[in-house]
């Protein structure tokens, strides 16, 4: 698969922040995809430091309007991906 392949598909996740206040800095195309990069790393502060370690070579395809999310960002994000797996799980008992 190839990034503009993975970009389309992440098009269909819906988003989990309250975006309606207005307070969405980063995009969820470009956390997500980030985060994938760094596949079986539980550290937030890890994918951070990968954003901003190779952040030149992420702006030839992600927008990054305000730079690299930092480990909150990462964290919220994927924690709430995870609260949402757990509830589906349990609901499809």
């Amino acid at each position: 698969m190839n990034i503009e392949e993975l970009q389309e598909k992440i098009t269909i996740i819906r988003e989990p922040r309250r975006v309606a206040y207005g307070n969405i800095r980063h995009k969820l195309e470009d956390i997500i995809i980030i985060a994938l990069c760094m596949v079986g790393e539980e550290d937030y502060a890890d994918m951070e430091e990968f954003g901003v370690e190779r952040e030149g070579w992420l702006r030839e395809f992600l927008e990054l309007p305000h730079g690299i999310p930092d480990s909150e960002t990462f964290r919220r994000i994927l924690e709430e991906f995870k609260r949402i797996s757990l509830v589906k799980s349990h609901i499809s008992l």
